[in-house]
């Protein structure tokens, strides 16, 4: 086996490896995964809790804000 072609066969073994094992392991992922979808789920409390003066500050309609509220947590 030729250099080459060992290192080609060792990059396709890295490229499908699961991208969560190489940053810090599948439970730091999924807590920080749950950080982010907690951030969300807060914000968007938050954001349906404005007036529609703060909102017109923003520069936003309470059309925008309904059209953030009607997404799902896990979507950015």
């Amino acid at each position: 086996m030729t250099v080459a072609t060992h290192n080609t066969m060792a990059d396709c073994r890295t490229l499908r490896r699961p991208a969560t094992f190489s940053h810090g392991g599948l439970a730091a992922s999924i807590a920080h995964t749950l950080s982010v979808w907690r951030t969300r789920i807060r914000d968007r409390q938050r954001f349906a809790a404005l007036e529609q003066r703060d909102l017109r500050d923003l520069g936003l309609s309470r059309t925008d804000v309904e059209h953030e509220l009607a997404k799902p947590f896990w979507r950015d």
